[in-house]
């Protein structure tokens, strides 16, 4: 097989990532944009974009209401996919893995880090849920706003952080004439095993 650091890539997929996505930053206006996608039990997929909230423990972790539509598929479901897609950098790295919750303590930790409108914002929300109009929501948030001014935003239980521990991490190079590379990485016991893939 060819040789990985031709691909900027290293043995390692979690610190393969990691070096990409920091040359993504430098090209990049959403790097931090990542798809997840998640399923029912019976298989009905769904997918959106999250914002990437950094490598923690060897996976990867984005925040969210742990009542939304995509809270309630992993609570039914822990199998997610994730998808890094960087248009000017050339490249798009794909994850499959189990999804497991944040501590409460690191949950609650970044919740209170976020700007206070954020926590408001946050607070309200009972996303995914059905609403009447945006009056309603703007209402809604305006109150809370005046009511935790001086007192600060109660920390939501229902909101945090959830943690991607990956089983196959796939890279993939854009080429000209779509002869793209494609690297794929699986995981096997405490190591990876890698192939190159078909473009």
């Amino acid at each position: 097989m060819d040789n990985l650091k031709n691909f900027d890539l290293l043995s390692d997929p979690i610190t393969s990532f990691e070096q990409w996505f920091q040359k993504a930053l430098t090209l990049e206006k959403d790097a931090y944009a990542m798809t997840l996608a998640t399923a029912t039990p019976d298989g009905l997929p769904s997918a959106r974009t999250v914002l990437f909230k950094g490598i923690k423990e060897g996976c990867f972790s984005f925040v969210t209401n742990y009542n939304s539509r995509k809270g309630q598929e992993i609570e039914a479901n822990s199998k997610v996919a994730l998808c890094f897609y960087w248009q000017h950098f050339g490249r798009q790295v794909v994850v499959k893995g189990q999804a497991k919750k944040m501590s409460a303590q690191e949950s609650k930790s970044y919740f209170q880090s976020r700007p206070f409108e954020s926590q408001v914002a946050s607070y309200i929300s009972q996303q995914s849920s059905p609403i009447e109009s945006r009056d309603d929501l703007e209402k809604l948030y305006n109150e809370k706003l005046e009511e935790f001014k001086d007192s600060g935003v109660p920390y939501p239980e229902n909101w945090g952080g959830y943690l991607i521990e990956p089983s196959e991490i796939e890279f993939f190079l854009y080429g000209k004439f779509r002869l793209n590379d494609r690297f794929s990485f699986k995981k096997e016991g405490s190591g990876w095993s890698v192939s190159r893939l078909q473009p």
